[in-house]
């Protein structure tokens, strides 16, 4: 029965969104979860402690972002959306532990945000995201400045499958090698279509992505490394001297005895390799820049 004198954050969105007429955006991948049952279950798969600090992106109607109010210390919700802004004042009521940005998350000072929610200390990321900017969501929260510990995420099972995929395979792309320099991936739930509203097309997959305390590699210039995984799958199927010489500007010659000089076969194509063999290659090439 409902208790409609402190109604469940389901409820409370399904008012709200009645109430407002809210009609979801396709173009901005609007899928709401709306079941306290089963967002109650994904944080728990998440393991969120009491006191964390919470960056929400895409809160959506809200049900999320209130269940995270009631377990954590101080959630940030970035909102694209600003049509989604009554749904989310009604849903989010009486939850003062809530700061409520509307912003594109693409184009916002991570920096800035975070530091002005929660004043420098540490973070994570719980989040239903939009599918279209998954992969980028992902590389901008992992190349920044001030990285969440861990990342929590919903995305589609394809997407959680390139995420962990190993080097060589067909799913091995920049996305994988970043991901899993930043740290160690695992999917928590998978979640169904009907789950959402309205259901996507897709099978989705909530996965969690916890932060090394060492990385796996430390390569000697990290903005170089960064650079060069993106280089090495710029052109798949074409060999990494050919990709080194489009990305960074060297001759034939040079790209090869780059890799010759890393250990590894001149024709080798970049989706061949391993962190470590692509950190060893940032390395020769670090060395001969400063040469």
């Amino acid at each position: 029965m409902a208790d409609y004198q402190n109604p469940s954050a389901e409820l409370r969105a399904r008012v709200a969104l009645e109430k407002y007429k809210f009609r979801n955006t396709h173009s901005l991948g609007q899928n709401f979860l709306l079941s306290d049952q089963l967002i109650g279950a994904l944080l728990d798969a998440a393991e969120l402690q009491s006191g964390e600090n919470v960056l929400e992106i895409g809160p959506g109607a809200g049900v999320m972002t209130r269940l995270l109010s009631e377990r954590c210390g101080r959630v940030l919700a970035v909102e694209l959306d600003q049509g989604l802004e009554p749904v989310l004042n009604d849903v989010l009521e009486g939850a003062p532990n809530v700061s409520l940005v509307f912003r594109d998350i693409m184009k916002a000072d991570l920096r800035s945000l975070t530091g002005a929610a929660f004043g420098g200390e540490g973070y994570r990321v719980v989040a239903n995201l939009p599918y279209y900017i998954t992969a980028d969501v992902l590389l901008r929260l992992t190349d920044s400045q001030c990285p969440p510990d861990s990342i929590c995420v919903m995305v589609q099972r394809e997407a959680a499958e390139r995420i962990m995929s190993a080097p060589g395979s067909k799913q091995w792309c920049a996305m994988a090698a970043q991901l899993q320099y930043y740290g160690r991936a695992r999917t928590l739930m998978e979640v169904p279509p009907e789950a959402f509203d309205p259901p996507p097309h897709v099978v989705s997959q909530f996965i969690r992505i916890d932060r090394y305390a060492d990385p796996p590699v430390i390569p000697a210039d990290e903005a170089l490394f960064r650079r060069l995984i993106h280089a090495a799958f710029a052109m798949r199927r074409k060999t990494l001297a050919n990709n080194l010489k489009a990305s960074f500007g060297m001759s034939q010659e040079a790209a090869r005895a780059a890799l010759t000089a890393a250990g590894l076969d001149e024709r080798v194509r970049g989706e061949a390799l391993t962190l470590k063999e692509l950190a060893r290659l940032a390395d020769v090439l670090a060395d001969a820049a400063e040469g």
